[in-house]
């Protein structure tokens, strides 16, 4: 026999509360509740702030570029994919390492501070592997807790290739110049950057044949600047009170610009045929030799008269050139 759903008291208590009107009863012909639509929370859990949509292409485009040069360099298939860029601190970013890493300390003038490429342990040995011709999954995984010389050589050369990668990709909204500034083992070395610190991070998941692993690109939030409206997709509002003051001050400057003048102090019109005929010592006869046209950086600006003034050639002025839209 099953329990009972309420005990003797509780139902003695439900109906106590009916009978005072302390409890609300709705019968089928009484107040009706709307249907509830369910939710999904997948869809909505994808929505993530930070995202930097721009920096997301950015990434994409550098993916291919390294995989590129790494299978042309290395003769072996090696497939690069950017994963979603992620904003944490440097602490939590260095948390999410999950071994060995050489990490690279780099600045990209004119941004201040400096960057990070933490390169795994298993990506240096497949790149070392593929490096020294080897099929690149079969290298030996690192357990002595350091890299060797030609480990650090080959790292080296990986970060110096990626930071060129880096300039060529970025050229379209920033010149930068990256620039290799020191190679550490693991990210205790690493000094400039605290572990409060926010940081823009995206993980390259590298893959050699079957044997798959990463590294990481890493920027300071604070290094990123202005750069972080422009990846976010942001427009830049303009400032009218900013405006004029560029209006003034290149107003105030263009008296002092330096423009070439020129004059033209006759013309003259020939067939095509009679100057594909010319020959030394042939003479062509111009036309109002006195008159002269002044020209500002090519631009005819002046009317003039051509003539002599204290021994010298000279042009006499005597009017603007008058420019009048041409009626279509």
């Amino acid at each position: 026999m099953t329990e009972p759903v309420l005990t003797d008291d509780e139902k003695n208590a439900l109906l106590d509360g009916v009978s005072s009107g302390a409890i609300e009863v709705h019968s089928g012909d009484g107040q009706k509740y709307a249907d509830v639509t369910p939710f999904e929370f997948a869809p909505h859990a994808r929505i993530r702030k930070n995202s930097y949509p721009r920096l997301q292409v950015l990434n994409q485009q550098l993916a291919v570029r390294v995989a590129k040069y790494c299978s042309s360099v290395l003769n072996c298939e090696v497939a690069i994919t950017a994963e979603p860029v992620s904003n944490r601190t440097y602490g939590d970013q260095c948390g999410r390492f999950s071994e060995l890493s050489a990490v690279t300390v780099f600045t990209a003038a004119p941004l201040e501070g400096c960057g990070l490429i933490a390169l795994e342990s298993s990506a240096i040995s497949q790149l070392v592997e593929a490096f020294f011709g080897g099929a690149g999954n079969d290298a030996i995984m690192n357990a002595s807790g350091t890299f060797s010389p030609g480990e650090m050589a080959v790292c080296r050369l990986f970060s110096n290739a990626l930071l060129a990668i880096v300039q060529e990709v970025w050229e379209p909204i920033i010149e930068l110049t990256a620039d290799r500034k020191s190679t550490e083992i693991g990210t205790d070395l690493v000094e400039g950057i605290g572990d409060s610190d926010p940081v823009i991070g995206t993980r390259f998941a590298m893959q050699f044949g079957d044997v798959g692993t990463s590294f990481t690109l890493l920027f300071p939030v604070a290094m990123m600047g202005h750069l972080v409206p422009v990846f976010e997709g942001q427009k830049r509002e303009r400032d009218a009170a900013e405006d004029r003051r560029w209006e003034s001050a290149i107003r105030d400057r263009l008296p002092d610009i330096a423009i070439r003048v020129k004059a033209s102090v006759g013309k003259a019109q020939l067939p095509l045929g009679a100057i594909a005929g010319l020959m030394p010592g042939d003479m062509i006869n111009i036309q109002n030799p006195r008159d002269a046209i002044v020209l500002a950086g090519n631009v005819p600006v002046l009317h003039g008269r051509f003539g002599v003034h204290a021994g010298r050639n000279a042009i006499e002025t005597t009017g603007w050139i008058e420019t009048r839209p041409t009626n279509t």
